[in-house]
């Protein structure tokens, strides 16, 4: 009975054995390491506050045009490049000519305001760039002044009437250039003789026929086909016959206002050898300070303007010239 309780117990025991032995057979090797796989820190991206830019609305500026400069002059007040602060005082009286009833050939009435064109022409643009007319004048007095201006670094005086020139409802003071002479404040009497002493000049009197055409032909002829009807004045001579003039006085000039560019050396030339030229030619170009032709003055625009457009002339001082001087008198 005691052998017969024992052997279950055996039998236990031997199957525990046997268990214990195939959880063995499943050990690594003595001697091999074993890896295990340590689980790292994961680490957890944090969110950061990263600024965000907004876009701003960006006013841009329109992209503009800028014009590019015109060959338009600006007004000036004066022509002339150098002037004496004061013309130089003259002892005549004021003396205003009186208008009187006188028309031309083509029945237009001469008043303080006439202008006639005597010759035009075009460049290739159709643009006025020849331009001659005779302008009317009122004598504010009866003698001839000075003024002094720098060319080529010299002085030359300048010799001039006092007139007055309607360019609208009331009439415009101005110059009328006769002629100059080398050096500064040269009394009309000591003037050299040559062309710098005399001027053109045609006296007539009311009764007398005018044609602006015929008087810019007659009187522009070379030297010797002139009619002694145009005759040369010393300025001498022309300042003692002023006084002696009636009230009833026109003063009709003829002379160029805009001249061709191909020409403009030749005019510089005619400026720097005679200086009655340089006198007269002075309100009708702009010079730099070389003295060089740049462009025709503010003025002689201004007046071709005012011819072919009615456009009104700026306030100024303003001078014309006389190439041929007539002066009709009242009867």
């Amino acid at each position: 009975m005691r052998k017969l309780t024992r052997s279950p117990l055996i039998l236990i025991l031997t199957l525990l054995l046997l268990a214990a032995s195939g959880c063995q057979s499943t050990r690594t090797p003595a001697g091999a390491e074993t890896l295990t796989a340590t689980p790292s820190p994961t680490i957890t991206p944090t969110p950061t506050n990263t600024p965000t830019f907004t876009p701003t609305h960006t006013s841009t500026p329109a992209f503009t045009i800028t014009s590019p400069p015109t060959s338009t002059p600006t007004m000036t007040a004066t022509p002339f490049r150098i002037l004496s602060p004061t013309p130089i005082p003259s002892q005549a009286p004021l003396r205003p000519a009186v208008l009187f009833p006188l028309q031309d050939n083509f029945g237009i009435t001469i008043d303080w305001s006439y202008i006639h064109v005597t010759h035009v022409g075009y460049n290739d643009r159709g643009e006025v760039n020849d331009l001659w007319a005779f302008m009317a004048f009122q004598l504010l007095d009866r003698g001839i002044h000075q003024r002094n201006f720098r060319f080529q670094g010299e002085t030359i005086t300048v010799y001039y009437l006092n007139v007055a020139h309607a360019f609208g409802d009331e009439p415009l003071p101005m110059q009328l250039v006769l002629g100059g002479t080398p050096g500064e404040n040269v009394p009309i009497s000591v003037i050299p003789a040559g062309g710098t002493a005399y001027a053109q000049v045609a006296i007539r009197d009311g009764s007398t026929y005018f044609s602006p055409r015929i008087a810019h032909r007659e009187a522009n002829r070379a030297f010797d086909e002139r009619d002694e009807a145009y005759p040369f004045l010393f300025l001498h001579e022309l300042e003692a016959l002023l006084p002696e003039l009636p009230d009833e006085l026109i003063l009709l000039a003829n002379h160029p206002i805009l001249v061709p560019r191909n020409d403009w050396p030749q005019v510089k030339l005619d400026m720097e050898r005679v200086s009655f030229l340089a006198a007269r030619y002075q309100p009708f170009f702009e010079l730099d300070p070389y003295d060089r032709i740049v462009d025709q003055s503010a003025f002689a625009y201004a007046l071709r303007d005012h011819i072919f457009g009615r456009e009104a002339v700026p306030a100024g001082i303003y001078a014309f010239s006389s190439r041929n001087l007539i002066i009709i008198t009242g009867q």
